[in-house]
């Protein structure tokens, strides 16, 4: 009887080498009351695909909530702006390597021609696809935990515990209510993590060409996706069988080295140094970028802007992680092949990056965003350790660490559920101007970049349509030669004529481009402007500073640069107590019906001429009343101090008259027809109708309210 030779255990060379794959794992399954339930494996797909949907619509809750609180910030008001070009523009920015990430704008023109373009429809997409992210990353964690040979209950405590910490990570959940590609960024990153790790576990034809095809979409989603690609490439050298020539290794890695340099340089020229050192991004070294990223993809902060305790779990666990992962990377045997993946997609893409830093100096955490996933599943790491101990430890840590998020997402100032203003103010900056504003106003913007979100608010605010900003252009990144000769010269030129203007200005973005003279100053040579308006010989008539944005009013008692005095108005005798006269009124045109008539959701604009008998010694307040039944409580008006209280009428002389400019702004939805308008005042801090000045005039006065005529509401 032959007696046949009895089959080895013991691991072929090549496997013990590492160039063979591992075998595939079973499919896990599911850990039940301390044992296993074996389930068919199409049914244990089924409830891990409905686990990482309801982790998905779990993270998608916290996503929509107070999705539309922030108002838009300056980055996405250049989303916006650019969702405004033409089809053939977008689709032509694909192949253009000056567009960042001209996907994402095809992608988002097509959703708000369907959706609209307000705040919460800009930002849907990036909430979907942050949540799509948790999904994902729930599955590639359950392949990287299997291609590790783990069994299903740590499989299934890995997966759901990097899920769970994207599910709640202020950083992700920041991007996520952006209106910015850095959302579907991360789903390009996690799916090239998919596609690689799928690969290097069934290295097929078909898989690596997968891999280049998810790789190719998302270079046109965001060119930074290239980093990874690169990181896919070195994974296929080091580890693909097709791979494992001298000649394939030599001539791949000369490629994969050409292409890194390229990049680099490519990176230190397309960003360049002079942006940085002005201030508009973080001017970091290598060093201190690896460590402002560790705090923003930790807690989402800045230095000193956390207790100091926060980010203990982070580095414990980020250090262990990365230890682990090393000593799994070295180790000869297939299992090792996840790990070695993962180490080159945070390796390359980082070291790249870094690598430009020592031209440009040009830092923002976002641009790293790329390795984000493998941070999470860094910090989870040692969760796939064998030893009970290190898995208990690790979960205790990580519960602390979901703990932080929680904090640093209602943290005062900072956390963006807080109910504080994190993102900069320009919808409710803006609004201020929109409920003030006269046809024949000077707009200044500062830096001239934020145009875009007056476009997109001016439109939401009003129904009149807005005065053309004004910016000074002269002020851009680089710039080292425009003196306050030249600032003189340029402001002459375009305040000349006017009466009145409005500063718009984000103070951080202007002093890139605008640099105050002095350290201790807060702006530069155009907030200054306004800042000191007295100094300037004009009056200041209303500084409202909100979160990033601060707005100014600036009054002139004669034309701006030529001196000329303000056009009269109609003649309107009036004497408000013993000693305050009303000379003439002028209602001014929004509409081509002309003065008079006004349309519902915008303003009733009209100044106010003022002269005293004598200086007052009190402070009086105006007030506006527009009625179509006047005994009744007004529909529309404004109450408040002349010149927004900058120019109390303790202070008027006579002979020296004063122009008011007011607006009333109009309800969208007031009722159409004619309404009456009376003129009122009152001493300050009594606003009881007893106390309200006598009015003598030869016209009408009705419960010492002078009637100023009637206006006729038009729909808009």
């Amino acid at each position: 009887m032959r007696v046949l030779p009895r089959p080895s255990t013991k691991p072929s060379k090549a496997r013990r080498a590492g160039r063979v794959p591992p075998p595939v794992a079973s499919a896990p399954t599911l850990p039940m009351l301390g044992g296993a339930l074996a389930l068919p494996k199409l049914s244990q797909i089924g409830l891990m695909l409905a686990i990482a949907v309801g982790l998905g619509m779990g993270a998608l809750l916290l996503r929509l909530y107070r999705l539309a609180a922030q108002s838009l910030w300056l980055d996405e008001g250049s989303t916006w702006a650019l969702i405004q070009s033409s089809w053939a523009t977008l689709f032509a920015d694909l192949f253009s390597p000056a567009a960042a990430y001209p996907l994402y704008h095809l992608l988002l023109k097509a959703w708000v021609a369907l959706a609209g373009d307000s705040e919460w429809a800009l930002r849907l997409p990036s909430a979907v696809a942050g949540a799509v992210a948790v999904g994902l990353l729930f599955g590639v964690a359950s392949q990287f935990a299997r291609m590790h040979q783990r069994d299903s209950r740590a499989t299934f405590a890995f997966s759901l515990a990097v899920a769970v910490l994207m599910s709640t990570a202020p950083f992700a959940i920041w991007y996520a209510q952006e209106a910015k590609v850095y959302s579907m960024l991360l789903v390009a990153s996690i799916l090239l993590l998919w596609a690689t790790l799928r690969a290097v576990q069934h290295p097929t034809r078909r898989a690596w060409l997968m891999l280049l095809g998810i790789a190719l979409l998302s270079i046109c989603l965001h060119r930074l996706a290239i980093l990874l690609g690169l990181a896919s490439a070195v994974v296929w050298l080091w580890l693909a069988p097709a791979a494992q020539t001298w000649r394939v290794r030599l001539l791949g890695g000369a490629a994969v080295l050409a292409t890194s340099v390229g990049l680099v340089l490519l990176m230190a020229r397309g960003l360049g140094s002079d942006i940085a050192a002005t201030g508009a991004y973080i001017p970091a070294t290598p060093t201190l970028a690896l460590k402002l990223t560790l705090l923003r993809f930790s807690l989402d902060r800045g230095p000193n802007e956390f207790p100091l305790w926060w980010i203990v779990p982070f580095l414990g666990l980020g250090t262990a992680g990365l230890y682990l992962l090393l000593k799994a990377a070295l180790q000869p045997r297939p299992q090792s092949h996840a790990a070695r993946v993962l180490l080159c997609f945070l390796c390359v893409p980082a070291g790249l990056f870094l690598a430009q830093l020592g031209a440009t100096r040009l830092f923002e955490a976002r641009y790293l965003l790329l390795i984000y996933p493998v941070w999470l599943l860094l910090l989870v790491y040692p969760l796939l350790h064998p030893a009970r101990v290190v898995r208990g430890l690790s979960g205790a840590v990580l519960a602390s660490v979901v703990l932080v998020h929680g904090l640093a997402l209602t943290q005062a100032q900072y956390g963006i559920f807080s109910g504080d203003p994190v993102k900069e103010q320009y919808r409710e900056a803006i609004a201020e101007v929109a409920t003030r504003m006269h046809p024949d106003d000077l707009i200044v913007l500062h830096p001239a970049y934020i145009r875009p979100l007056y476009d997109y608010y001016m439109a939401r605010h009003t129904a009149d349509r807005p005065p053309e900003p004004v910016t000074f252009a002269a002020f851009k990144h680089g710039q080292r030669e425009f003196t306050m000769r030249d600032w003189y010269a340029a402001r002459r030129e375009a305040f000349a004529g006017y009466y009145r203007s409005f500063l718009i200005i984000a103070p951080a973005h202007a002093r890139t481009v605008d640099q105050p003279l002095l350290e201790t100053d807060e702006y530069g040579l155009v907030g200054i402007y306004y800042q000191y308006s007295w100094e300037q010989r004009k009056w200041p008539c209303g500084i409202w500073r909100t979160h990033g944005v601060h707005v100014f009013c600036q009054d002139s008692p004669e034309a701006y640069e030529t001196g000329a005095l303000h056009p009269p108005g109609t003649p309107y005798a009036a004497q408000f107590g013993e000693d305050i006269l009303l000379k003439e009124v002028m209602f001014k045109a929004t509409l081509p019906q002309g003065a008079g008539v006004y349309q519902a959701g915008g303003n009733i604009p009209l100044t106010l001429f003022w002269d005293v008998v004598r200086q007052p010694q009190h402070e009086y307040i105006t007030f506006l009343h527009l009625c179509q039944q006047c005994d009744l409580p007004p529909p529309a008006g404004s109450d408040g101090p002349p010149l927004e209280g900058y120019l109390p009428t303790t202070i008027w002389l006579p002979g020296k008259p004063v122009h008011d400019e007011q607006a009333i702004p109009l309800p969208a939805d007031l009722p159409l027809g004619e309404y009456h308008l009376y003129l009122g005042m009152y001493p300050s801090g009594e606003p009881d109708e007893a106390a309200r000045l006598p009015i003598q005039s030869t016209h009408p006065v009705d419960r010492n309210r002078l009637w100023l005529g009637t206006v006729q509401i038009v729909a808009r």
